[in-house]
């Protein structure tokens, strides 16, 4: 496990986890893929490109009508990944934990924002945290378990 986490001390803070019926590596493949993000997560607008993730690895992302600018902090495939984002008024931490748990994968993740829209609108800034958190879990388990929504005629 990483030593990197998120910021405890931040004004704006939450935590999600799921079990997505499917092996961990396939969940893995979608985490730590940007580029597809916004194949399957609602939230995610478009993601520049960005390769193979590592540590120290830049990419660029929209979420929110925010862009953000993210540098891969921590990474131990196929278990934990962290990274800190910048935006015009958040800075953030995020950190994904992976574990097996037979055919199934347990996810919790977990966000901290400081900065202009933490520390002006405390509790809006963590709701939106916990929605993104929250969707972004559905919107994967969707994904990995190959259930689509029905789309309407």
């Amino acid at each position: 496990m990483s030593l990197f986490d998120i910021d405890f001390s931040a004004r704006a803070k939450a935590r999600a986890s799921i079990v997505i019926a499917a092996p961990r590596d396939a969940v893995w493949a979608r985490i730590a893929d940007p580029e597809t993000w916004p194949n399957w997560n609602h939230g995610v607008e478009w993601v520049g490109a960005v390769g193979r993730m590592t540590p120290g690895t830049k990419f660029e992302w929209r979420a929110g009508g925010m862009t953000f600018r993210s540098t891969v902090q921590a990474l131990d495939a196929p278990s934990f990944i962290g990274w800190t984002s910048a935006s015009t008024v958040i800075s953030a931490r995020h950190i994904w934990c992976l574990t097996a748990e037979g055919a199934t994968t347990r996810i919790e993740t977990a966000e901290s924002f400081r900065g202009a829209y933490a520390t002006i609108l405390p509790s809006h800034a963590k709701r939106a945290i916990h929605r993104a958190l929250e969707q972004g879990l559905s919107d994967l388990k969707i994904e990995c378990e190959g259930r689509r929504p029905r789309r309407a005629a």
